[in-house]
C-alpha cells in the first residue's frame, strides 16, 4: 500500500488516502477533483518519506512519460 494525495490548482492538499495500486489511485484522484475540466490538478505519491509527482489533470500519467 502506498500513501497518495490530492492537490488543487492553488497547491492546497484537498484528499489523502492510503490505496494498494496505482491503478486504483488514479480512479480515486479522478473521482477527488471538483471540476473535471479544470486542468492544473495533482496525484503525488509518497516514496521514502517524499512526496513525488504521480499524474495530474493535464493528462500525463504517472511521472509525465
Amino acid at each position: 500500500m502506498a500513501n497518495y494525495r490530492v492537490l488543487d490548482p492553488t497547491g492546497s492538499v484537498v484528499a489523502t488516502k492510503e490505496i494498494d495500486n496505482s491503478t486504483d489511485a488514479h480512479s480515486w484522484f479522478k473521482e477527488s477533483k471538483a471540476d473535471d475540466a479544470e486542468l492544473g490538478w495533482r496525484l503525488e505519491v509518497e516514496h521514502d518519506g517524499e512526496w513525488a509527482f504521480f499524474s495530474d489533470s493535464e493528462g500525463t500519467p504517472e511521472g509525465g512519460k
